[in-house]
């Protein structure tokens, strides 16, 4: 699962459909443009929750991957610990990959 979703998330940005870093993430759910939220595995419970806010302050799912933010900067190309998914079929698709919903 793991490799799907860092694959999924590599094409995501090729696309442009992601944006990195929490103010980025949250700017982007508060303008309606996320359709999902991901926190990397070390991400804090705080950072989690603010997040967690967020998203159901906009309608949007949210979920933590079990991958370190280092694995995730280098299938992407963002150093972050959490992104925002700007497209729904990325969104959809990984969803159905059995990401932990925070």
């Amino acid at each position: 699962m793991t490799d799907k979703v860092l694959s999924l998330l590599g094409l995501c940005r090729k696309a442009g459909k992601l944006e990195g870093g929490y103010d980025m993430c949250v700017a982007a759910a508060r303008h309606g443009e996320a359709r999902l939220l991901l926190a990397a595995a070390e991400i804090s419970e705080k950072t989690c929750k603010n997040l967690r806010y967020e998203a159901e302050r906009a309608g949007i799912p949210c979920a933590r991957v079990e991958i370190p933010m280092a694995e995730l900067g280098r299938a992407c190309g963002v150093r972050a610990g959490v992104l925002a998914v700007t497209d729904e079929g990325f969104s959809k698709a990984l969803m159905e990959l059995g990401v932990k919903w925070l």
